[in-house]
């Protein structure tokens, strides 16, 4: 598959604007638990979608949408509240990166889904980011057994959680992919923040908790600018699966975006950067160039 200059610059775009989105959850997850911020970040894209939709693309849903469009929702939904829950209890800089495991299980995916069957430099350079991802969090201490690399993987709450989220991530690409075959960028962005931000809101009315739904401080400021960074990284990712292979979109994403994380948490928050990090990024950089050989 020939890619373009400007596909890589948007998809590295989507990686960064996606880094910045993690920075601002972060930021905001001192003001509201996970269901609510979710909320309030799915349902604020919502009038932006909407206002696009209505503007300038016509809604045609066609059949096929249904089923990976609320596939995608119901997973998103269980993806996003993890998300949130592991920002609020472990470092940008450990977390994050586990992200880049998405990479490969997507891949594996869209084989099987989308026929999108990478080259051989292309799966390597696949498999260098994923084993660059593990390296940013493997702990010499934990030994370099397979016990080890695992023990490094876990050793932080939130590790596990965002283990899962990868993988729910993994597979959502796929389904994206399908959902705006059949409808449009902006229909299915409006559709899939609608569905998530609903979800969760009847998820905190069904168990009582809509009192959560209240910052517990003044965050208004953040809250917008979460939602506006959310709805042009979502764009330009939905319209990126249009040129770019899913696989190779997921692999750039997520090695700009845990670049900037282990950035962000040395910057911002202090978190320490050993070596053995510096060389993982190393590793990732090479496997993302190789995917345009």
């Amino acid at each position: 598959m020939t890619i373009s200059l400007l596909s890589v610059s948007i998809v590295a775009a989507v990686g960064a604007l996606y880094a910045v989105f993690d920075l601002l959850r972060k930021r905001l997850t001192t003001a509201l638990p996970a269901a609510s911020m979710l909320v309030w970040l799915a349902l604020g894209q919502v009038p932006l979608f909407a206002l696009v939709v209505w503007r300038s693309e016509a809604v045609a849903i066609g059949s096929g949408y249904w089923l990976p469009g609320l596939l995608s929702i119901g997973i998103n939904i269980v993806a996003n509240l993890a998300f949130i829950r592991a920002l609020q209890i472990a470092s940008l800089g450990v977390t994050i990166p586990l992200l880049s495991l998405t990479p490969a299980f997507a891949t594996l995916l869209s084989i099987r889904v989308l026929g999108e069957l990478p080259s051989g430099l292309q799966m390597t350079g696949i498999l260098l980011t994923v084993a660059g991802a593990f390296a940013l969090n493997f702990d010499p201490g934990q030994g370099a057994t397979p016990a080890g690399v695992w023990r490094s993987l876990v050793r932080e709450k939130g590790s596990l959680l965002m283990i899962g989220v990868a993988l729910c991530w993994s597979i959502t690409p796929a389904f994206d992919k399908l959902a705006v075959e059949a409808s449009g960028v902006y229909t299915h962005g409006l559709l899939l923040n609608g569905g998530v931000g609903l979800g969760a809101l009847a998820w905190l009315l069904a168990t009582g908790r809509a009192a959560t739904l209240k910052p517990r401080n003044a965050v208004g400021g953040v809250l917008v600018l979460a939602a506006v960074v959310g709805f042009v990284a979502l764009v330009l990712l939905l319209t990126s699966y249009a040129t770019v292979w899913v696989g190779i979109v997921e692999t750039v994403r997520r090695a700009v975006n845990s670049f900037l994380a282990l950035a962000f948490g040395y910057w911002l928050f202090g978190d320490r950067i050993r070596p053995a990090q510096i060389v993982a990024v190393a590793l990732m950089t090479v496997g993302v160039a190789l995917l345009f050989v």
